[in-house]
């Protein structure tokens, strides 16, 4: 027998970093320190807008994170093809620096960001790919998705309140600039997908009509 292909490596090693991150911090806060996202991303301490993300403040948040992007990054990480490298680069590194550039936190944690980015994309993604009725419902829940991060940035307080701990808030910019990342990501990979079965050869053969067979002479 031939051993299966994984079609969601990515997930698998962010969800295996982020555990691994986490339980290094909560062993020693020195870990913590140096694994944090913060000011020091801007004097060279580039790795802080990779490793913060991964740290999480309880876990409950880790496994409330890790349950959002496993399930969105298991069902579309292989059909995003060549864009989910950039979607999981992007969702992990852009909501930390978006946040801290804009001085609202002084430090970040967790993977909001990216599971914001890797829903926003299957929903981009979809949209782009169904027709009909299916697209009508994507699109529907779409508004709904997108109804979250418009109202967090709005309000300023988030839209599902989770005790995180003492001075430790959710902040609605990094979910507004995660899904920001995933519907780019989600576009570009659905109208490829399109571009590619317009263009496909096989496929306009497989739906043109038979010709009509001759009689025998």
């Amino acid at each position: 027998m031939t051993a299966r292909r994984c079609d969601f490596p990515w997930t698998l090693a962010v969800a295996a970093l982020a555990i691994a991150a986490t339980a290094s911090a909560f062993a020693s806060p020195g870990i913590a320190g140096a694994l944090i996202a913060d000011g020091r991303i801007a004097h060279g301490q580039l790795w802080r807008a990779v490793t913060g993300p991964l740290v999480h403040a309880t876990w409950g948040h880790l496994v409330r994170d890790l349950a959002l992007v496993a399930i969105a990054g298991a069902g579309y990480e292989a059909p995003l093809c060549s864009r989910h490298a950039l979607l999981f680069a992007g969702g992990l590194v852009v909501p930390p620096i978006a946040v801290l550039a804009a001085g609202d936190a002084s430090w970040y944690c967790g993977l909001s960001g990216l599971s914001h980015a890797l829903l926003a994309a299957a929903l981009a993604f979809e949209l782009v790919c169904r027709r009909g009725a299916a697209r009508a419902v994507v699109a529907a829940l779409g508004v709904v998705c997108a109804a979250k991060p418009l109202y967090e940035l709005a309000t300023g307080a988030p839209a599902f309140a989770m005790a995180l701990g003492a001075g430790i808030v959710q902040v609605p910019l990094a979910h507004a600039a995660g899904a920001l990342v995933g519907i780019a990501c989600g576009l570009h990979a659905g109208l490829h997908r399109r571009y590619a079965q317009t263009c496909d050869p096989r496929r306009q053969f497989r739906l043109a009509p038979h010709p009509p067979a001759r009689a025998a002479r």
